[in-house]
């Protein structure tokens, strides 16, 4: 009998092994695939696509569809302002994962992010005049010296993120969850 109940608790250790690792398969972010960054650069367009991880660096995606993309953990950022900027001005970014991007320095001037999920982004120098973030996540997100001008932020989430030297004017606070966890209206 003491034979069959180790075989039994070892069976069911490698169950619960099984089950721990194909919950961690479905949450890590799959590799971006190859031919939806062929198809973003060609048409502009790459809805519901996965960039995850991808290198979009000096890509020209200005009024780029991304809507609902998994961009999480892409690099489209840059240290310096004036090398290779990344222009994703007006692009449609709506609901699109972002979450842990590297943004320094992009220009999202005019974009659609509502609904965006930013939470953990390195937003650094990054520009969001006339840019819609109604109701993005921005949790922990690292928004220092950017840019945010006439900018909807309503519904958003800046629960600790980090806005030191940012440069914030004329923009929309309504039910917007601030930095220490207040609610500007």
């Amino acid at each position: 009998m003491d034979g069959m109940m180790v075989r039994g608790k070892v069976r069911l250790r490698y169950w619960w092994l099984g089950v721990g690792l194909g919950l961690l398969w479905m949450h890590w972010p799959a590799a971006a695939q190859p031919e939806a960054i062929q198809r973003l650069k060609n048409t502009g367009e790459c809805v519901k696509c996965n960039l995850a991880g991808a290198d979009l660096r000096g890509v020209n995606l200005i009024r780029a569809n991304l809507s609902g993309a998994n961009l999480q953990g892409a690099r489209l950022g840059t240290e310096d302002r004036e090398l290779n900027r990344t222009a994703l001005s007006r692009a449609n970014l709506s609901n699109a994962n972002l979450q842990g991007a590297d943004l320094r320095n992009v220009s999202l001037d005019g974009a659609n992010l509502s609904g965006a999920n930013l939470s953990g982004a390195n937003l650094t120098g990054a520009s969001f005049v006339g840019a819609n973030l109604t109701g993005a996540n921005l949790q922990g997100a690292n928004l220092t010296g950017a840019v945010l001008v006439n900018t909807n932020l309503s519904n958003a989430n800046f629960t600790g993120a980090v806005v030191q030297r940012a440069f914030i004017a004329e923009v929309v606070y309504q039910s917007t969850r601030w930095v220490d966890g207040s609610v500007r209206n």
